[in-house]
């Protein structure tokens, strides 16, 4: 089967983007980075209470096991 690409408006296709576009794209990768690098650096601070917490609790066991007076 034949593929027929037929133009509508006789007018040649324009794919690259309008002159504007490259500024609107450039504040949204702007805030995109902003956006990732909080989001980065949120992850780090919950990491960082989950291993404080862990640690906490492997010293309470070991003092449970270990038969310490509280």
């Amino acid at each position: 089967m034949e593929r027929n690409v037929v133009e509508m408006d006789g007018k040649p296709r324009r794919d690259a983007p309008p002159p504007v576009s490259d500024f609107w794209f450039a504040q949204v990768d702007v805030r995109l980075g902003r956006i990732e690098f909080i989001i980065s650096r949120l992850e780090w601070q919950v990491w960082m209470i989950v291993c404080g917490c862990a640690g906490l609790l492997v010293f309470e066991i070991v003092k449970a096991l270990s038969g310490a007076p509280s």
